[in-house]
């Protein structure tokens, strides 16, 4: 068996472990296929209704903006917990898990009791808000009221789905799909024509089916196959587990809920320039836009797990190979759809309702709407490829949407605004193929240098410590705004591994070694990991000494100005290539990324410095840097040489001492102190 040395951690990786990776990847197209059926059978039976079909699928076009919000609060509580409590299993707290899971499942059940009832009083009120009155906003409210009863189902399902998926479930959840469409198909047509019960028949398909898939969903949850099992003693609601839980949720809760604002707002826009044609010609479009986004993201997802693979493996042609045939296949599907929809608009329009005045008013629209769709599939190839060389690869299709609905909402309402030759209507549906048009641009442009480097990187002809295009401008723009700096060396530099151990003073320090220093270009920087964290930096910023706490106006810039430095700081630092310092057991990462740093041939650089208060340090520094020299020597037999540095900005000047060399044949205690000694005596004697 052939076994391949990873480029990123050096451990072998067989080339036969593929057929796992198969079957989930056929797991996730089949799911997502399912989940296309699910969420188009509603549509299609209403707008068959004889008679009242098209003001029936305008109802349930004005309440799909509602009900796409009930999965984001199940995603609020299980997508936070369900990885937590992965975790709590994994390092031998199953009980612990067992906890969580019990928790979740009461957060659920306390939510659905209270989002029921509130649906229940004020369906009336939501439909009426988009100022579409008659016969379709009747429809609505009645489609509301009924698949509002089936909160706690939709909860149940969605919020807990995430807790089997994390215990390798995947074959569960495909079932727990099957089972709701398929339910779904088959009790739509019975309860919308053979009972005659129109709209509240669909709701009631809905609730029944989503029903079916919980109790499926529990039962799993309770059997024997389960390492973390739910169980009775359990259901105690724990705040105290479960609020960092939701807070690790609140990405795919902003995910889901933006999906919603962005349809609430082109139902809210056609409603005030199109009325309600315009919104039922939206239930169409939205249909439609599932028909091309959903089969996509299944052929992403499932093309995910070999495409990380081969590049964990460092197998670039394999990698160009297998992303080559995804975007072939991606292309092939959205290029032939978009096609078949545009010569044959008014055909996919009667798909939703055999109504003629319908297909002829939805067909010019389709086109515009669509205008631009070939390019989906080039898109969601990207992000997948994209996703395959990324660290985090759920974020980057957490990213993509939660970006569409974030460029979508601005659209709709600036466009019709515009001076355009088009009416409002037509300006609403013009922002769908925009944002498409904005997205796969913006795409691109991250797809393509990124997949590039990863390609070189597996072939062994990129640099791995290459900084980011926006760190190495903004170096050279400070460069340019602040004037040169002199170098000043005690000794000259020897060339061996060197760790630069300077001041801090503010931001002065760390852009003056990072771009005034000589060997800047060679440098990386130890910066503390919460900075780089969009999530852990407002509260680091808040507790550290960015400015004077005691002043009147620090309480104003901790809910304003460091919101500001969170969008910014942190992006920038990342592409620093920088080493991020933990102060828990992540310790052990620092210290090894540091070794393999010197052992790459650059350089280090640390401010050990403890801040005492605003402009103020402590005489004592920080010694933990010194265990590097202890694990480089073990690693590569040679010596680091640690050299004090002091930047003095008023004078224009970057002072280098005499490098204390770590010498093994010394105690490490010993050797500690002498060389954090000889640190600060030069500190203290630039400093005076």
């Amino acid at each position: 068996m052939a076994i391949a040395q990873s480029h990123k951690t050096g451990a072998p990786l067989r080339e036969k472990a593929r057929k796992p990776g198969t079957g989930l990847a056929l797991t996730l197209a089949a799911a997502q296929l399912a989940n296309l059926l699910y969420v188009l059978s509603d549509r299609i039976y209403l707008g068959h209704m004889a008679g009242t079909g098209r003001a029936a699928l305008t109802g349930a076009g004005l309440g799909i903006p509602f009900i796409m919000l009930l999965p984001a609060f199940a995603w609020l509580v299980g997508m936070g917990a369900a990885p937590r409590a992965a975790a709590l299993r994994d390092g031998g707290d199953p009980a612990g898990a067992e906890r969580l899971l019990g928790s979740s499942l009461t957060l659920l059940l306390i939510v659905s009791a209270i989002l029921t009832p509130l649906f229940q009083v004020s369906y009336g009120e939501l439909v009426s808000a988009f100022g579409v009155s008659g016969e379709s906003a009747a429809y609505a409210g009645e489609y509301l009221r009924v698949f509002s009863l089936g909160t706690v189902f939709i909860l149940i399902t969605s919020g807990l789905s995430p807790f089997i998926a994390a215990q390798g479930g995947a074959g569960f959840l495909l079932k727990a799909a099957l089972i709701g469409t398929a339910s779904n198909l088959i009790l739509d047509p019975v309860f919308i024509f053979a009972l005659k019960l129109g709209v509240r028949g669909a709701a009631l398909s809905n609730v029944l089916s989503q029903a079916l898939a919980a109790a499926y969903i529990l039962a799993s949850l309770t059997g024997k196959k389960r390492t973390v099992r739910l169980r009775f003693e359990n259901l105690r609601l724990k705040f105290g587990l479960m609020l960092p839980c939701l807070g690790a949720g609140l990405v795919p809760f902003l995910l889901q809920a933006a999906e919603g604002a962005s349809l609430l707002c082109f139902n809210a826009g056609l409603s005030a320039y199109g009325g309600e044609p315009a919104v039922g010609t939206m239930a169409v479009l939205a249909g439609l836009t599932q028909l091309f986004s959903l089969p996509l993201a299944g052929l992403a997802q499932a093309a995910l797990p070999a495409l990380r693979r081969d590049f964990a493996a460092g197998e670039a042609a394999k990698l160009k190979r297998t992303f080559s045939r995804l975007l072939a296949a991606a292309l092939l599907y959205s290029v032939a759809l978009w096609a078949a929809v545009s010569l044959w608009p008014q055909l996919f329009a009667r798909l939703f309702s055999p109504d003629q005045k319908l297909a002829e008013t939805a067909a010019p629209v389709i086109r515009l709407f669509f205008s631009v769709s070939c390019l989906t599939g080039l898109r969601y190839a990207c992000l997948s490829g994209l996703a395959a060389v990324s660290e985090k690869p759920r974020g980057v299709f957490t990213g993509a949407v939660t970006g569409r609905g974030l460029l979508l909402l601005p659209l709709i309402c600036l466009l019709p605004a515009l001076p355009l030759q088009v009416s409002g209507a037509a300006a609403v549906y013009l922002s769908g193929p925009a944002a498409e048009l904005l997205l796969a641009a913006l795409t691109l442009a991250r797809f393509s240098p990124r997949f590039g480097r990863a390609l070189r990187l597996c072939a062994g002809e990129a640099d791995p410590h290459a900084q980011s295009g926006l760190f190495r401008f903004l170096r050279k723009a400070i460069l340019i705004f602040t004037g040169p700096m002199e170098t000043v060396w005690e000794e000259p530099f020897s060339g061996r591994p060197a760790i630069f151990v300077c001041n801090h003073d503010r931001a002065y320090g760390p852009i003056a070694m990072n771009v005034h220093f000589e060997l800047a270009g060679d440098l990386r920087s130890w910066i503390n990991a919460q900075v780089l964290s969009v999530k852990e930096a407002p509260a680091y910023i808040r507790e550290d000494y960015w400015w004077d706490t005691g002043k009147w106006y620090s309480p104003i810039l901790g809910h304003t100005l460091v919101w500001f430095y969170t969008l910014i700081i942190p992006p920038i630092l990342r592409g620093a290539d920088c080493i991020p310092v933990y102060h828990d057991t992540g310790v052990i990462s620092t210290l090894r990324n540091s070794v393999k740093m010197l052992a790459d041939g650059k350089q280090l650089l640390l401010f050990p410095e403890q801040p005492t208060g605003y402009h103020k340090y402590a005489e004592k520094i920080f010694d933990g840097f010194v265990s590097v020299g202890r694990l480089y020597y073990a690693r590569e037999r040679a010596s680091v040489s640690f050299y004090p540095t002091y930047v003095d900005w008023k004078k224009r000047q970057i002072r280098v001492g005499k490098p204390l060399i770590y010498d093994p044949a010394v105690k490490y205690e010993a050797q500690t102190a002498a060389i954090c000694a000889g640190i600060e005596a030069f500190l203290a004697r630039c400093g005076q």
